[in-house]
């Protein structure tokens, strides 16, 4: 049994949090994010990668630079120094003093501290995965991606050992994944957009459970459109008194991914599904 799975075992129902917590003059995806959601009660956070002209990292989600520099272009096209000396505004449009992190940065606050969900990251494979070997507390690291086969090889060839958590959107990949050899799978991530869907049946559930697997769900909104998890969503928790969370519990999900931890957290202690 790895670090996740005996969290879970001893503290109940594992909640993450989306990009930190953020909002007010506190930036996504940065130390004081992740601060504030480990003070939100969040047992891990999500960190999204992006790369930068000259090869450096940073804890940035790309498509976000309207929103963080109040500016239109793709961060991605940058170096490493003109991404640090861009201004940021906050979330009422305020240019503040925060500066976008380095993912070593990060890393570096955080040893040994909490589980960090790295996302996004496989678009850098060729270079990060070596880049992640260096860290010196790699059980904390719950490493994801699409299942593409190319992906799931590279990570395999890379030696690196780290969880890894496939986003799985359909039973084809869940076959794969299932039978794909060498890889430290210890969660699966569903996202599925009706509760009709074999993806989340009993028997799936249930196949998992068997297998040891924790099973990932998105409770986070994403928008009016995007489905994560057939409307079992944050939006719905916060106007149903965190409904639809408890019916991800009973669908058998171990991790919930939040953008209202505390929320969340409350929700599952009341109902005896986190121990305080």
């Amino acid at each position: 049994m790895n670090q996740l799975q005996e969290f879970r075992e001893k503290n109940g129902i594992i909640i993450a949090a989306h990009r930190g917590t953020n909002g007010g003059n506190i930036l996504q995806n940065t130390s004081k994010a992740y601060y504030n959601a480990i003070r939100h009660k969040a047992d891990m956070f999500e960190v999204d990668v992006v790369r930068s002209q000259d090869g450096d990292f940073f804890a940035f989600h790309d498509g976000q630079e309207p929103l963080v520099f109040n500016d239109n272009f793709d961060i991605r096209t940058l170096n490493a120094k003109e991404i640090t000396s861009k201004t940021c505004f906050n979330s009422v449009h305020e240019p503040i003093n925060q500066k976008i992190e380095t993912i070593e940065q990060i890393l570096d606050t955080f040893e040994g501290q909490v589980f960090i969900n790295i996302d996004r990251s496989w678009f850098y494979w060729d270079t990060f995965l070596d880049k992640l070997k260096g860290y010196k507390s790699l059980e904390q690291i719950l490493l994801k991606s699409p299942v593409e086969r190319h992906l799931l090889e590279k990570l395999r060839d890379s030696g690196l050992d780290v969880m890894y958590m496939p986003i799985v959107k359909t039973m084809e990949e869940l076959d794969l994944v299932l039978n794909f050899k060498g890889l430290n799978i210890v969660a699966i991530e569903l996202i599925f957009e009706t509760l009709d869907t074999d993806l989340v049946s009993p028997k799936t559930i249930q196949l998992l459970k068997n297998k040891g697997l924790l099973i990932w769900g998105n409770a986070l909104t994403l928008s009016d459109t995007i489905v994560l998890s057939a409307g079992l969503d944050d939006d719905s928790a916060i106007e149903n008194d965190g409904q639809s969370w408890g019916r991800l519990v009973k669908l058998g999900f171990d991790i919930i991914q939040t953008d209202w931890p505390y929320l969340l957290y409350s929700y599952l202690t009341a109902n005896n599904l986190k121990n305080n």
